[in-house]
């Protein structure tokens, strides 16, 4: 499979993300996250549904990402990897820091 996004992803098991959809509020699973985008499991996009969400998360160190607008770029409709990846738009510089922060720490955690 083809590698679309420029940075590392890891995944994860604990991670909710909340999903302002037109008028509807969703709470999924996220299955891994980069500092580019998200991927929420067992999501199932519609074709009358809006390409583009306000999602929002805390991630394991604590940290309220809120309010990103991201878009659909991926569906995967099968087997056990479904759902539904989305690129991030419009990360404010403080969330960026906030992600490049926790990358970091994962990865220190990871090697120490």
């Amino acid at each position: 499979m083809l590698e679309r996004r420029n940075s590392d992803r890891l995944a994860l098991d604990k991670l909710q993300d909340k999903e302002m959809n037109g008028d509807y509020l969703f709470t999924y699973q996220a299955h891994n996250l980069s500092e580019e985008g998200i991927f929420l499991s067992h999501r199932q996009c519609v074709s009358s549904q809006e390409p583009y969400s306000k999602l929002s998360f805390m991630l394991p160190n604590g940290k309220h990402l809120r309010n990103i607008t991201a878009r659909i770029v991926r569906e995967d409709r099968k087997g056990s990897r479904r759902g539904c990846a989305y690129e991030f738009l419009n990360l404010t510089e403080m969330q960026r820091m906030e992600l490049k922060k926790f990358f970091l720490e994962r990865l220190l955690v990871g090697t120490g």
